[in-house]
């Protein structure tokens, strides 16, 4: 059993690194701030699942090909870049809807600025 998730870690070792940088960051986000109520949840899970699944997609593509410095500099290479971009993508969201009240509107959560 191990050896056999080993072998399809190796084999597809960007969709490994995009799926570990997507669990890593909710579990690091969820963490650090504990959201309220499922809207705070959302405002975290659904950035992060964008990005996520729009990077999977370009990592199983890739898959095809053996990474030229090995599985684990791809694991680690796109691992990185994958939670970086959801840290920006999930930033933009909650910054946006801070502006959103700043700028007079009803608040859509209960997210206090």
């Amino acid at each position: 059993m191990f050896a056999a998730t080993l072998s399809w870690t190796n084999r597809n070792s960007r969709s490994s690194g995009v799926v570990a940088a997507f669990a890593a960051f909710l579990v690091i986000a969820f963490e650090a701030n504990p959201p309220d109520g499922v809207l705070e949840a959302l405002v975290v899970i659904l950035p992060a699942m964008e990005a996520g699944l729009f990077a999977l997609v370009f990592a199983i593509v890739r898959d095809d090909e053996p990474p030229m410095l090995g599985a684990p500099f791809a694991i680690a290479l796109w691992g990185a870049s994958v939670f970086v971009a959801i840290w920006l993508l999930v930033e933009v969201t909650q910054a946006s809807i801070e502006a959103y009240v700043q700028l007079g509107a009803p608040p859509m959560t209960g997210l206090s600025y």
